[in-house]
């Protein structure tokens, strides 16, 4: 690990929402929402927490992504000599897709002290065109794992599905990782996201903004919160470029 290469400084990242009184005012809504989306007690304003909430969850996460590192966070979808560079980029064997070839070499890139808990991150349209690779019979490659497939998925002990696995590696999706596959663009990473760190400042705090939407009859509520991240470790992570 390289020290010197770039400074956490937890930048200000601010939401606001805007609610009808009338709505504040209703008795008949008693449950707001927790953070997975079931409902809770709390009234509406149980509810306007979770809508903060998600909407910093949003910004974070389309940062932690794709973010410049100018007054945010450094993404891991971010060429940088700072975080990621260039030399951590795998070929998918496709201008236009994936290639199992491409995907068993991401896997191969990453040193053996990484796999234990290491994660794939594509969107769901790539993940779309993964799951439709076939070989030359037309058999789908990615089917359920035992059998000999190119990834699948995986049961627990208790025998309840786990989610899905490629290449005995586990698969997230993000709306926010890259969806154009063309010639000299990212489609996908591989990595173990504990070399990614975040750096808070503060804790979330929320402001009650009562007369500045007085004359709409509406109450403000305003979050903020300071936070940067960035990869610490290139090493730990392998990107995946379309050829």
């Amino acid at each position: 690990m390289a020290f010197g290469k770039r400074e956490l400084t937890p930048r200000p990242l601010a939401k606001r929402l805007k609610v009808s009184n009338k709505l504040l005012r209703l008795a008949t809504i008693t449950g707001g929402f927790s953070a997975d989306g079931s409902a809770k007690g709390g009234g509406p304003e149980g509810l306007i927490h979770y809508r903060l909430g998600y909407k910093f969850a949003v910004a974070q996460e389309k940062a932690f992504l794709t973010g410049n590192g100018a007054n945010q966070p450094l993404g891991i979808f971010t060429a940088s000599t700072r975080g990621i560079d260039t030399s951590r980029d795998i070929v998918t064997g496709s201008s236009t897709g994936f290639t199992a070839d491409g995907l068993i070499n991401a896997k191969y890139n990453q040193k053996v002290q990484y796999w234990s808990k290491m994660k794939w991150i594509f969107n769901r349209t790539c993940l779309q065109v993964i799951r439709q690779l076939k070989d030359g019979n037309g058999q789908y490659l990615w089917v359920p794992s035992g059998m000999g497939s190119v990834g699948g998925y995986s049961a627990g002990a208790d025998g309840k599905n786990i989610g899905d696995t490629l290449l005995e590696i586990p698969v997230m999706s993000s709306e926010y990782a890259p969806n154009t596959l063309t010639t000299g663009l990212y489609a996908g990473i591989l990595g173990d996201f504990s070399f990614y760190w975040i750096a808070d400042s503060e804790t979330m705090q929320i402001q009650r903004l009562v007369e500045l939407y007085a004359a709409a009859n509406q109450t403000g509520f305003i979050a903020r919160q300071e936070l940067d991240g960035m990869p610490v470790l290139a090493e730990a992570f392998t990107r995946l470029k379309c050829n």
